[in-house]
């Protein structure tokens, strides 16, 4: 039985390390990892300004509540834009950044039902 604890400890300290260590490596919003709650109006859209170091991936992923679609769109400075991709109201954007700045999430509510999500960046 004291056996138990110590491999729960072990397992523990071995999913905290690679946790810590994949979050370094994918590592693209200027702060680090970041997540916010938010509601798309019916019909609308709402917008994040988000920072994103350069030479790394901006990837950002909306779950929603599940009663409306979502659509997920991020435009850089220079005018490029990404869609997000996946299903419903889980959707996930990505864009190679090769020069820092602030990038505009732009999630977007297709349903007639407001749509309270959670926004996530790496």
């Amino acid at each position: 039985m004291k056996f138990f604890p110590r491999i729960l400890a072990v397992a523990i300290l071995a999913f905290g390390a690679l946790t810590a260590q994949s979050d370094f490596a994918l590592a693209g919003r200027t702060g680090g990892p970041a997540s916010e709650v938010g509601v798309a109006p019916v019909h609308d859209s709402i917008f994040f300004n988000i920072q994103f170091n350069a030479n790394e991936p901006a990837v950002v992923t909306v779950v929603g509540n599940g009663q409306t679609f979502l659509d997920v769109l991020m435009y850089d400075a220079d005018g490029h834009i990404a869609r997000g991709v996946g299903s419903g109201d889980h959707q996930t954007v990505t864009m190679e950044v090769y020069r820092a700045g602030i990038f505009k999430v732009e999630v977007r509510n297709l349903g007639p039902l407001p749509n309270t999500f959670t926004i996530s960046t790496n």
